[in-house]
């Protein structure tokens, strides 16, 4: 099956673009996930790396006339996040990635988010593997969907329109993982947003401390499980490694 392999993104500052965006290209750029295209499909973005990093077009441009694997597809304006359930940019980027799908005939989109990594042999090979379906993780911590990581096939690109079709002002006020019609939440793979889970104990427990700069320090990060199979919403402090046996 061909498959585009895309994150949504925000590029604020060089920053931003290397800590983040440039680690997410590394690491996806030779594997593990096999994607004919590495598309960034991106919300009005004040900063861009130079061309010969990685090309930047216009989300209205024929991306099929373009050789680069690897691409930023950039609307023009930037729609942002208003609230923790009303993030628009986010929407129409994500939605976008159906478009660029058929335009390029592909058979399977694959959504990683920029600060999500798979990390384990078993993981890439479902994701790689897997030829129907809508598939998104699962957070044990939260009990919860994780959307961070997305397996759709093209079995499900009719039911993907449909639910675009009633998204026509891109903020439902409510969660994506609340909204999306994936068909399985597949448990079997362990993951978690580890950045959030700090080893707080006795004063240090309460959440409050969390926005208390000393407690940012990795010390303070649960770290990622030897055994895990992705990690998400990763920092530039953890460190991301594919285990390639095991």
């Amino acid at each position: 099956m061909k498959s585009i392999l895309f994150c949504t993104s925000y590029i604020k500052d060089e920053q931003a673009w290397q800590e983040r965006y440039q680690r997410w290209l590394d690491y996806y750029q030779d594997g593990p996930i096999k994607a004919a295209k590495k598309i960034m499909i991106d919300d009005g973005s004040p900063h861009l790396p130079p061309p010969e990093i990685i090309k930047t077009v216009t989300n209205t441009a024929p991306l099929s006339l373009f050789n680069d694997d690897k691409v930023i597809v950039r609307f023009d304006n930037n729609l942002g996040r208003q609230s923790v359930s009303a993030y628009p940019g986010w929407w129409r980027s994500f939605l976008h990635s159906l478009t660029l799908a058929r335009e390029l005939g592909a058979d399977k989109i694959i959504h990683v988010e920029s600060d999500a990594y798979i990390l384990s042999p078993r993981l890439a090979d479902f994701i790689n593997g897997i030829e129907s379906g809508w598939h998104v993780m699962w957070t044990e911590r939260y009990q919860f969907p994780e959307t961070a990581i997305q397996v759709i096939c093209s079995d499900q690109f009719d039911v993907f329109e449909q639910f675009k079709a009633r998204q026509p002002d891109l903020n439902d006020g409510d969660l994506a993982e609340n909204l999306l019609p994936f068909t399985s939440v597949d448990r079997r793979f362990k993951g978690e947003r580890y950045s959030e889970m700090r080893k707080h104990s006795g004063f240090s427990r309460p959440k409050k401390f969390d926005c208390v700069p000393l407690f940012q320090q990795p010390v303070f990060r649960e770290p990622i499980p030897f055994d895990a199979d992705f990690v998400t919403q990763a920092v530039i402090s953890q460190h991301i490694e594919f285990r390639r046996n095991g």
